[in-house]
């Protein structure tokens, strides 16, 4: 079977990407290794500047027009008349976003693991069986081990990802809470995301200074200093790729995290998967409107890498980077949105 685009990948990216062709009136086939679309190692926060104010209300869990930020020697509010962050469930937001592609006629098909691929055709196995299909158009949105982003031939290092963990607890109160401590994230991050009926209470770090194991046991110890308990609490962990090395190559596309659009300062990633989504969907049907969006968030990317690269040379570095930062935001001589992919 031949499709005019197959998309590989089932998160915000390759689901916009896939409404966005198939409302074109495109033959477009989304593959989906899970079973269920929208699960995914995510703290769920979208800035007021990228997604958030044009995704439907009720999508959004909460709404922020304050956030605290801690350094070791610093603790205040930033606040706006604006809300400036709000928290969405990963899962209800992929619910969405399929729902609209199936709608425009995308064909979704989730357990659909990706064996192999070529210069013509995709193969890969359901239900024990194996397909083959072509296509004229390939995009990847498979995540940080995109198998799309292998067959291109571009490798990416394990020092060329973030790690992001976080536990799911029940109560982590209403206030969004960052943490920089360089002591214990190095030039990474600890964070308290309020959603409806829990909190994302988690850390990412850009690989190289704090293995994943060390990592989790300094968050244990942060969270335990805010009578946070993690017992019996859900535990998720997962890579994020920061290496980014272009998302256009003839008939054959990166999105999101396959691309290494995720900040390599703060992991943020939903909205560069959006942004990349419609900036290739864009570009398969003929239009360039896209892509100056798209172009702004691969500087800003290229910002937070220089910046992630110099903390992650020492403890020191990140301290006092961290405390000129926060410094720079309480008196408001830098913008929060200097540090958002939007």
């Amino acid at each position: 079977m031949r499709y005019d685009a197959v998309i590989v990948g089932g998160g915000p990216g390759g689901l916009r990407c896939a409404a966005l062709l198939a409302g074109e009136g495109l033959k477009v086939l989304l593959l989906e290794r899970r079973n269920e679309i929208g699960n995914k190692v995510c703290a769920g926060g979208i800035t007021w500047g990228g997604l958030a104010g044009v995704l439907p209300a009720e999508l959004i869990q909460k709404t922020f027009h304050s956030q605290t930020i801690r350094t070791r020697h610093q603790n205040f509010q930033l606040s706006e008349a604006e809300p400036m962050i709000c928290t969405v469930s990963r899962r209800q937001l992929g619910t969405h976003l399929a729902e609209l592609a199936a709608a425009r006629g995308a064909e979704i098909r989730t357990g659909s693991r990706v064996i192999a691929i070529d210069d013509e055709a995709v193969y890969f196995n359901a239900n024990d069986t194996s397909t083959r299909v072509r296509y004229d158009f390939l995009v990847g949105a498979d995540g940080s081990n995109s198998q799309v982003r292998k067959f291109l031939g571009i490798e990416t290092t394990s020092m060329s990802y973030g790690v992001g963990i976080h536990y799911l607890v029940a109560d982590g109160g209403n206030e969004m809470v960052w943490n920089f401590d360089a002591q214990l994230f190095g030039s990474g991050y600890s964070w308290i995301f309020p959603h409806r009926n829990h909190a994302s209470a988690g850390a990412y770090v850009a690989n190289g200074n704090i293995s994943p194991l060390q990592l989790k046991k300094n968050l244990n110890q942060w969270l335990a200093g805010h009578d946070i308990s993690t017992a019996e609490c859900r535990f998720e962990a997962d890579k994020i790729n920061i290496d980014y090395r272009g998302w256009s190559f003839g008939n054959r596309f990166l999105v999101g995290d396959a691309a290494g659009l995720a900040s390599p300062l703060t992991g943020e990633g939903i909205n560069p998967a959006y942004a990349s989504a419609e900036a290739v969907a864009a570009s398969i049907t003929g239009s360039t409107e896209a892509a100056e969006k798209l172009n702004k968030i691969v500087s800003r990317h290229r910002t937070h890498w220089k910046m992630s690269r110099i903390a992650r040379r020492s403890w020191l570095l990140s301290l006092v980077l961290s405390e000129i930062s926060a410094a720079l935001l309480r008196t408001r001589m830098l913008g929060f949105d200097k540090f958002e992919m939007a």
